[in-house]
């Protein structure tokens, strides 16, 4: 069965199940001078250990997908640098192997905005609504390595999902 996606604008209503954005046209700069302007606080990340930045280019691709991963030991920031994305996202499912497919949701996340996952937020790779887009990911260290869960729903429900992109 193919599942399809409209996407969404960012809102924090609309994005509060999956976690909170990062934006810094709704608040108040900290510092502003002629050379520069500076935003504090647009996130506090709840981590054990270190955190790491990375950087993560997205490539254009199908809009269908089956796959989703979550990290339940920690919150997840993506911030798109230099053109718009999709986040997909779903629910956080404490105790249950797999994403509800019912809650998952697509998110337009223009450049210069970010979205801080909740733990436990399934999601998946941005989709690039260019042929190329970078974007700073940050987590807890060792991630990648000790806190990824990745899950095929078509492969264990017969789940796909299609972006409606317009």
């Amino acid at each position: 069965m193919v599942r399809k996606l409209k996407v969404k604008n960012l809102t924090e209503s609309s994005f509060s199940p999956y976690g909170r954005i990062l934006d810094v046209g709704v608040i108040e700069p900290k510092m502003k001078e002629d050379i520069f302007t500076f935003w504090d606080g647009l996130a506090e990340m709840e981590v054990d250990g270190k955190l790491t930045v990375g950087f993560l280019e997205v490539v254009t691709r199908s809009p269908e997908f089956s796959m989703m991963e979550r990290h339940v030991k920690t919150e997840e920031i993506f911030f798109a640098i230099d053109g718009p994305v999709i986040a997909l996202v779903g629910v956080p499912t404490p105790g249950q192997e797999f994403p509800d497919p019912d809650t998952v949701s697509a998110f337009r996340v223009d450049p210069g905005k970010g979205v801080l996952l909740k733990k436990g937020t399934w999601h998946w790779i941005p989709y690039p609504l260019q042929p190329k887009v970078h974007l700073l990911v940050l987590f807890r260290k060792g991630t990648p390595d000790e806190d990824l869960e990745i899950k095929d729903l078509q492969e264990a429900k017969g789940v796909t999902f299609r972006i409606e992109i317009e």
